[in-house]
């Protein structure tokens, strides 16, 4: 069993390095434009829904497979049930966004608060570490939770 759950950590890890990518290029390249220069939340925004979106996809069907299948197979209307899986997995995301912020400005804050990037790149290392745990328990034992029947 434990076995089986660092497999899947390990898969969740890969999925969110890459999607890191996917939000990082989305953001620049929406930069580019003269709107997305003015309003730059939008812009980091979209990419984040993006990249999200992208994550529940490859979650779904590469980390989570069996659970996501068996969720859908349980279910007649495979609509509905896609988007019970992605709503919740877009819950969950947004609330790991918040601890993001809210990890990084505490590390900020008393574990690196010095002015160089070096401490900036620790900071940011670590709410994302924290994160990462939190959403691939909460994605395990919520979003694809599976009841036993």
């Amino acid at each position: 069993m434990y076995k089986k759950i660092i497999v899947q950590f390990a898969k969740f890890a890969t999925v969110g390095v890459i999607n890191t990518g996917v939000d990082w290029v989305v953001f620049f390249l929406l930069t580019l434009a003269p709107f997305f220069q003015t309003f730059e939340s939008w812009a980091k925004a979209i990419s984040f829904v993006l990249a999200a979106t992208n994550s529940f996809i490859w979650n779904s069907l590469w980390t989570f497979r069996r659970e996501f299948k068996s969720g859908m197979n349980q279910s007649e209307n495979k609509v509905a049930a896609g988007s019970e899986f992605y709503v919740k997995f877009m819950v969950v995301s947004l609330i790991g966004f918040g601890l993001n912020l809210w990890a990084f400005t505490l590390a900020r804050s008393y574990l690196f608060a010095g002015t160089n990037r070096l401490q900036q790149l620790f900071a940011l290392a670590l709410a994302s570490a924290i994160v990462m745990v939190w959403n691939f328990a909460i994605n395990k034992l919520w979003t694809y939770r599976q009841d036993k029947k």
